[in-house]
């Protein structure tokens, strides 16, 4: 038992408290702390950054960043941009809810009874807000992804004509800032990302500047180089970075590859790239993951063989097809999410007639599926399987149309 006499030395020495304070992880430099949170979840970052005014600065500066992105805990991030469907013309950033959140993990599995998957996990589309105001997006400006932050380029000002514009969302602290303007103005141009150099090209009449390359690390337009346009004319085009190349697919059965160290287009011969004109055809969605082309045809995934050049089927996935029968759904997106491959859809209500009644229209819902890739070797050749990891949904609650989405790393 304690003792509580005052008049006893030793039993008041065993009861004060020790002089100094005990360490915190706010006393020390901000160069460790953030090395210490660094190791932590983001899913945590919201409770961390409520403890004090130090800790919310932090979490949200570009040091965090750079400590995660240099012992490698960056996360993905989706972010989805959405076309008001009141006035046609305004469109804004949502961002989703984390599908690696913690909080989520226990309810986000899939149960399969019969032919039916139930989905158990809805996720909300935040706003990306700066102060009080939505953060915006021009109508047929290119989007892509880097790192922590978007690039929205180019696209129709309010005047109505081509943009020489560029503005970078910082997915980190939500806010919009200018980056250097391009040399010539574009619309619904293409971006890709070759060996920390952003390549824009389209978009313009103008061949001889057809395209131009961005410079990540001065920030800056490169004034030397001008890429002239290949011989494709004005016609449908898409880009593809494989390997050290941007591969230029078009509709008229000619495809290109820029070759950045000998600065000029490469007139590809081989047969082999002709099967990847499909990428070209109308609601086609595909990525590149892992230096393969994927896309989605029919409720299934395929991936393109450039070995035989052939479209084959990504094993495993059968089940998926079952959250998409007897559905009217269109397709928004496949992307690259932390080395998986994410399929985004949008499930279009449909009504419920009712004797005697008005209809009920369902709410829309926008559909997630993280998909894990594995490989394998046979006797034909390779092989690749998808195991469906999360399948979540989220309500679009009819006043937003998703158009596109990116994933950053955070």
């Amino acid at each position: 038992m304690k003792n509580n006499s005052t008049g006893s030395s030793s039993s008041s020495s065993c009861h004060h408290e020790p002089s100094e304070s005990t360490p915190s992880l706010s006393s020390v430099p901000d160069e460790i702390a953030a090395n210490c949170l660094a190791r932590v979840s983001k899913s945590q970052y919201c409770s961390i950054s409520s403890v004090n005014k130090g800790f919310y600065s932090l979490l949200s500066s570009r040091e965090i960043y750079a400590a995660r992105s240099e012992i490698g805990a960056t996360e993905p991030r989706l972010y989805l941009c959405c076309e008001s469907l009141k006035t046609g013309d305004t469109r804004c950033w949502y961002n989703l809810t984390s599908l690696d959140d913690d909080n989520k993990k226990g309810d986000a599995f899939i149960s399969i009874d019969g032919a039916e998957i139930k989905i158990k996990t809805e996720l909300r589309l935040v706003p990306v807000k700066d102060s009080s105001f939505h953060l915006r997006a021009r109508s047929n400006e290119a989007n892509l992804a880097v790192g922590s932050d978007i690039y929205q380029i180019g696209g129709i000002n309010n005047k109505g004509k081509r943009s020489r514009s560029v503005c970078v969302l910082d997915c980190l602290s939500h806010t919009q800032r200018r980056a250097p303007r391009m040399r010539v103005a574009r619309q619904c141009a293409k971006a890709c990302l070759l060996d920390g150099s952003i390549y824009v090209m389209g978009g313009t009449t103008r061949s001889e500047s057809w395209g131009e390359v961005f410079d990540l690390k001065s920030q800056t337009w490169k004034k030397d180089v001008l890429l002239p346009s290949p011989p494709i004319g004005d016609c449908n085009f898409q880009l593809l970075v494989l390997g050290s190349r941007i591969h230029v697919i078009t509709e008229h059965n000619k495809y290109y590859a820029y070759d950045p160290k000998q600065g000029r287009w490469l007139l590809l011969l081989d047969t082999r790239f002709v099967g990847l004109k499909s990428v070209l055809e109308l609601g086609t969605v595909w990525c590149v993951l892992d230096n393969l082309v994927f896309k989605e045809l029919g409720s299934d995934l395929f991936w393109y063989d450039l070995s035989c050049g052939k479209w084959l089927l990504v094993e495993g996935l059968e089940d998926l097809c079952y959250t998409r029968v007897n559905c009217c759904y269109c397709m928004i997106q496949l992307l690259n999410y932390g080395g998986k491959l994410m399929i985004v859809w949008l499930v279009l209500p449909e009504p419920m007639f009712r004797r005697n009644k008005p209809p009920v229209i369902q709410e829309e819902k926008t559909c997630f599926a993280l998909i894990r890739l594995e490989k394998r070797l046979t006797s034909s050749g390779l092989a690749i399987s998808g195991v469906i990891e999360r399948l979540s949904f989220s309500l679009v609650h009819g006043s937003y149309n998703p158009l596109t989405c990116l994933s950053v790393l955070l």
